[in-house]
């Protein structure tokens, strides 16, 4: 009695350090929920999948385990079917493939086989954390369903030669040996696709916001020489308006006022690119009707690109204004704050209104590749706007910056932070 729970007891521990290696693995790959519950299913179910003997033609063993651990995975993990799908796919047929290469080698099970099947457990794990893609990564759905192609074979490879083999076969022929190494290799080549993918597509998005940055600031140097244009003109304007006999002279000044942005501020602070922003943004907050305050506390330029100014003040106006745009005119109301001290830029904009958590959600399945606590784009161009936020971030991490969206009250309040030197 007391050997038989010494045994359990023994199997147990074994089965939970594979179960928790193989979690930290998929969990490298996957986003686990949030719960105790669900994880301590996850781990249960990835101590069977490491734990499990694969016997050829032994179809008890192998359908359940694999029926369980995929179902696990599903249910645990959080992502696109398809990505959970893939992962799960990926991860059982190079385990499979292991424990059938293992199990098969010798007629008896020994104790040497569990030691082989931790220490895989483990090094896969290992494997993952040292070559696999960042935690954060993402792909697109269509690269999703490329890797779901490819990991179709070395899954049908491990299920054909453990389901069709015979019960007379005795150990494990070549052709057998060759094949499971064949598709437990796959993993390392799927891993791989995996890396060289995430990485194409995090450059891709950085070169989509390096560019968007680009035209941005483009576009405010433009808008910037056309108001030293108007500046030039006025200069113009005054000196007729002086030549002109008094009772023409009042009519003139007169329709000169009315025009706009002719009497626009365009001093706010010390940096001009700020200033060229700021200047822009309030000419559109006044066509829309929009309330907006400004107090920037810049006593000189900052030490950052002007891409990254423009990114970081553009977009989080933008977004502001987007954001009121369909408030009645009463409750438009936009204001910035900023102050640079101590080698810090912190940047603070508020704005009126919440979105109904109906809207929201709706917003968030048209946008799956916006995070859900950021709000995403209300303009019908999606491929070319809804970048604000990661626009933002982009150019943070340049400064080891960091922003936050929360709700106070009956506002949005933006909350930007970043860390500026000036070269010594």
């Amino acid at each position: 009695m007391r050997k038989n729970a010494e045994l359990l007891f023994l199997t147990i521990a074994w089965l939970s350090v594979m179960g928790i290696c193989l979690f930290m693995a998929v969990g490298r790959l996957l986003k686990v929920k949030n719960s105790k519950f669900l994880r301590m299913i996850l781990v249960t179910a990835c101590g069977f999948l490491g734990g499990m003997v694969i016997y050829l033609a032994d179809w008890g063993n192998i359908v359940p385990t694999f029926v369980f651990f995929i179902a696990a995975i599903m249910i645990c993990c959080e992502g696109s079917v398809i990505k959970r799908l893939t992962v799960g796919l990926m991860t059982a047929s190079t385990v499979f493939s292991f424990n059938a290469l293992v199990d098969n080698w010798s007629p008896f099970y020994q104790m040497y086989q569990i030691v082989i099947k931790i220490f895989f457990c483990a090094g896969l794990w290992i494997l993952i954390r040292k070559l696999g893609p960042d935690r954060d990564f993402e792909l697109a759905p269509s690269m999703w369903r490329l890797l779901f192609i490819l990991t179709l074979p070395p899954l049908g490879i491990v299920f054909s030669l453990v389901l069709l083999s015979d019960y007379d076969t005795a150990g494990i022929s070549v052709q057998y040996l060759f094949l499971l190494l064949l598709s437990l290799s796959a993993f390392a080549g799927l891993l791989w696709t995996m890396v060289v993918l995430a990485r194409q597509q995090k450059l891709e998005e950085e070169a989509l916001l390096a560019e968007q940055n680009r035209r941005y600031y483009e576009a405010m140097e433009n808008q910037h020489f056309e108001i030293r244009r108007l500046k030039h003109d006025m200069t113009n304007h005054l000196q007729t308006a002086l030549a002109l006999p008094d009772d023409q002279r009042e009519g003139y000044l007169r329709e000169l006022l009315e025009q706009t942005g002719a009497s626009r501020t365009l001093k706010y602070c010390g940096d001009t690119t700020v200033n060229i922003i700021l200047s822009a943004k309030a000419a559109l907050m006044e066509q829309n009707h929009i309330d907006f305050h400004v107090s920037a506390d810049i006593s000189e330029p900052l030490p950052m690109e002007k891409t990254d100014i423009s990114a970081v003040f553009g977009n989080a106006l933008d977004n502001a204004l987007e954001a009121v745009k369909k408030l009645p005119e009463s409750q438009r109301r936009v204001s910035l704050e900023a102050r640079q001290g101590k080698g810090i830029l912190a940047v603070s904009v508020r704005n009126q209104g919440r979105l109904p958590d109906s809207e929201k959600e709706e917003r968030r399945k048209q946008n799956p590749g916006i995070r859900q606590f950021f709000p995403s784009t209300t303009k019908c161009d999606t491929k070319n706007h809804g970048l604000g936020i990661p626009s933002i971030q982009a150019a943070l991490k340049k400064y080891d910056g960091m922003l936050e969206l929360r709700q106070e009250g009956e506002e949005v309040c933006l909350l930007i932070c970043c860390y500026i030197r000036r070269p010594l």
